[in-house]
């Protein structure tokens, strides 16, 4: 009996020691994480006055659940051919669904390895300048209680970037004031390239191709003799042309 009451202690004991096992340490700065964060982003090319689709996929690559996840994406600059601007300086700007140049999604918890793809639809008007609009990201959660935040470059100004960089290549995040830098993202507007040059293309390289095959099957068959006739008739003409030019430009 008193063997009995010795092995349940014991399997008790070590169900007890394996549910006290620590998760194994990380840093959640770590960049073979903080780069998984944004684990995909498909950014559309827009024509003024139209809308597309946009998706970005959030991943959990943390051995432990992200808790109460927000997050934030916003379209700040603009570039085109060398000029740089903020977006409050651009008139008629690229906009999310709800006519802001920012959206806020809160995502909830999302458990280790899991994933949520956000869709969101960005609008132009037709007076929406052709160009490279850049996107930012901010991203929050807790991980066991403790409050974590990831921002993107253009999250901060250029003069806080350059004072937060270490002689190492990296970065003084506590200056910065978040746990990560995640990357951003850029999208693009403008007008179709036009297609009539490429169907005029497509168009003399059909005439040529069957001026060729009819001009090598009178040459070696006869099979259109009208067309040498004309083809000479042509031919006389430009001559007569050239050699009133060449007259024209002697008497000058």
């Amino acid at each position: 009996m008193v063997e009995k009451h010795l092995v349940v202690i014991s399997v008790f004991v070590i169900f007890i020691s394996l549910l006290s096992i620590p998760v194994e340490s990380y840093e959640i700065s770590d960049p073979s994480f903080t780069n998984e964060l944004i684990h995909d982003i498909n950014t559309p090319s827009i024509e003024p006055g139209r809308e597309k689709e946009m998706t970005v996929t959030i991943k959990n690559p943390y051995p432990e659940e992200m808790n109460t996840t927000n997050f934030t994406l916003s379209i700040y600059w603009y570039s085109y051919l060398g000029v740089d601007k903020n977006i409050s300086e651009v008139d008629e700007p690229p906009v999310f669904d709800d006519g802001k140049t920012y959206s806020i999604l809160d995502i909830g918890d999302l458990p280790t390895n899991e994933s949520q793809e956000l869709e969101y639809i960005i609008r132009t008007s037709e007076k929406t300048k052709e160009g490279v609009y850049s996107i930012r990201f901010k991203l929050e959660f807790s991980i066991n209680g403790i409050e974590e935040v990831m921002k993107s470059r253009g999250c901060f100004s250029s003069e806080e970037w350059e004072d937060a960089k270490s002689f190492d290549g990296g970065f003084n995040l506590t200056q910065l004031n978040v746990s990560g830098i995640i990357p951003e993202s850029t999208f693009e507007v403008r007008d179709p390239i036009p297609r009539w040059p490429q169907y005029t293309l497509g168009l003399i390289t059909i005439i040529s191709g069957v001026l060729a095959v009819m001009f090598y099957m009178q040459e070696k068959y006869n099979s259109f003799p009208k067309l040498e006739k004309t083809f000479e008739n042509w031919a006389g003409k430009f001559k007569k042309f050239r050699s009133g030019l060449k007259k024209g430009f002697k008497k000058r």
